[in-house]
């Protein structure tokens, strides 16, 4: 229920707002998250980014004043935020199949991208296996990627960063950051495997991270990352990557963390990668938070 209330105060917010820039940090504590996370877990309710929900509510509206009101193409793409006449033309024509010019007219057909709504639906309960567990700093190596707020709401995530990881050739190594950890180094291994970090920077933006715990030793061309020292809500999942992490992220914030009796102590994600066919339904992983006591 809190969750539903919370995510109906986003929805509220925006169509509050839907004519004004949308601070997307303001946003996210109403759902009382990050921004990295608030992002994932809308994405995943949604079904659609932050950035292409309001898009779509926007383009909606400005074709039901174009459609009634006897107002300029201009000051449509004004009200809804667009630069110019020329993109605002652009966008309404991707989404409704004609031209701004042409949406008063009789017999025309435009679309509707309706306000979302929550609504409970009942069903069984399904177990979240978990352990808490008090870790000292882990060292770790491998590519480290950085993203700015509008990537991250606009629903850019570790996918982005995995496709960076694999299959870019980097010009110092002469390999992929993965190849180098996987047969130079050899660094693939029990307990963590492969690992991912996510964190906030302090300019506000996010720093992506993907690798292995490191080994005393050099590593050229590979950057360091840290998983800092703390108490940490270690979550056991299911399924393929990224659907399975997606909704076991989900659960942890709008499930666990509500009515845990902890919060989260650090803007960190970790999600840790074992070996194993990361596209079929048994795919076994697990996501850390950092919490502390409330």
């Amino acid at each position: 229920m809190d969750f539903l209330r919370r995510m109906t105060e986003v929805i509220d917010y925006i169509e509050d707002h839907i004519t004004d820039e949308i601070d997307f940090t303001d946003v996210a504590k109403l759902a009382y998250c990050g921004v990295y996370q608030f992002g994932r877990i809308f994405s995943y309710v949604v079904g659609v980014s932050f950035t292409d929900y309001i898009r779509c509510r926007r383009l909606s509206l400005a074709a039901l004043e174009l459609r009634v009101g006897d107002i300029k193409v201009i000051d449509t793409a004004m009200k809804y935020g667009y630069s110019s006449p020329e993109a605002f033309a652009r966008a309404f024509r991707e989404m409704h199949g004609v031209s701004p010019k042409d949406a008063h007219k009789n017999g025309v057909t435009l679309k509707m991208y309706p306000r979302i709504t929550f609504q409970i639906h009942i069903k069984g309960a399904i177990d979240m296996n978990y352990r808490i567990e008090e870790k000292e700093a882990i060292k770790c190596v491998g590519g480290v990627y950085r993203q700015t707020k509008e990537q991250v709401k606009s629903g850019c995530g570790f996918a982005a960063s995995w496709g960076i990881f694999i299959d870019t050739v980097d010009e110092k190594l002469g390999k992929t950051p993965n190849e180098a950890i996987r047969d130079e180094y050899r660094l693939y291994r029990a307990p963590l495997w492969q690992v991912g970090v996510s964190r906030v920077l302090e300019d506000g933006n996010f720093e992506m991270s993907i690798g292995a715990e490191a080994l005393e030793g050099e590593y050229p061309g590979l950057n360091l990352f840290e998983i800092p020292k703390g108490t940490w809500a270690m979550f056991s999942g299911k399924g393929k990557v990224y659907e399975g992490f997606d909704a076991l992220f989900t659960r942890i914030f709008t499930e666990w963390l509500p009515s845990s009796g902890y919060e989260q102590s650090m803007d960190y994600t970790v999600e840790i990668y074992p070996p194993g066919d990361s596209q079929s339904d048994d795919y076994m992983f697990e996501i850390w938070i950092p919490v502390k006591k409330v």
